[in-house]
């Protein structure tokens, strides 16, 4: 029997959140057992339910969960991970990785696990370019994370330029490869 890959794909609150749907079909389709751990912010864009149906899994979106043996939630996922993809990726979750944070779900599996990450960036061009934002990134590549993205083009804020989320067949490529599938 083949062993499933789990991949845990973290949603912030980005415009792109709704492109995270998608991605969380395809990585589905692709054989991959996929959680979705959700941020508030995320969920202004996208339900859970609609990850829940495409995934056929159920969603995290509060820290304090607990499964039937007890055990937190975001430890129980950070340990199964084979790989963790925060897509789309804000700013402030950007920061919150950098500096050790753990204040939601999200944040904490990415303080507990062990697993590879990948990040696909989304937001205003300008706010990519900040100073601290690339400070972050930079020490997040120190560290190990890995980046895919930002594309160019035009943004939901009406700016064109850097900030858009990758296409999700590249996000999906990536997995695919990361996982040496």
């Amino acid at each position: 029997m083949t062993n499933i890959k789990k991949i845990i794909l973290g949603v912030t609150g980005s415009i792109a959140a709704c492109k995270a749907a998608e991605l969380a079909s395809q990585l589905t389709q692709k054989g991959l057992m996929v959680d979705v751990v959700m941020t508030d912010g995320a969920q202004r864009f996208v339900t859970p339910m609609t990850f829940s149906a495409l995934t056929h899994r159920p969603v995290t979106t509060d820290l304090w969960s607990e499964d039937q043996s007890g055990r937190p939630t975001h430890i129980d996922l950070a340990d199964a991970a084979d790989l963790v993809l925060v897509a789309p990726a804000t700013a402030n979750v950007l920061a919150e990785m950098a500096h050790g944070l753990a204040g939601d779900a999200l944040t904490a599996i990415l303080l507990a696990t062990a697993a590879p990450v990948l990040v696909a960036p989304a937001m205003n061009g300008k706010m990519w370019k900040h100073p601290a934002t690339q400070a972050n990134v930079e020490l997040l590549k120190q560290r190990g994370v890995a980046f895919i993205g930002p594309d160019s083009g035009l943004l939901a804020c009406g700016y064109e330029g850097p900030g858009r989320l990758s296409p999700v067949e590249e996000i999906v490529t990536e997995v695919v490869r990361r996982l040496g599938l």
